[in-house]
């Protein structure tokens, strides 16, 4: 990280998911579910309510967030950037899992 990079506050904790080809889509959470063909984000659009994204992992080069947990939900591996691991667990309900 370069002297005028900073990351968001704990606060505003963000994951970007990034692209070949395209510029990256940030979204406030983003989760990787092992064996799993898409990456589901949530963007928090008013409180306590999120949009869902979903985005096809043979698009996705990659997912970062200063942040980020992992844990198992149904037998598969999580991992949640942008979301500290007691805020995963109030997203694993609107997981595909």
């Amino acid at each position: 990280m370069s002297d005028t990079e900073s990351y968001p506050s704990d606060a505003d904790p963000i994951a970007k998911i990034y692209y070949a080809d395209e510029e990256a889509t940030q979204v406030d959470a983003a989760f990787v579910i092992e064996d799993w063909d898409w990456v589901v984000g949530f963007d928090q659009v008013a409180t306590d309510e999120y949009d869902y994204v979903s985005i096809p992992v043979s698009k996705v080069v990659g997912v970062m967030s200063p942040e980020y947990t992992s844990f198992t939900r149904n037998g598969r591996r999580v991992t949640g950037y942008g979301v500290t691991e007691a805020e995963a667990e109030s997203f694993a309900d609107r997981l595909p899992v």
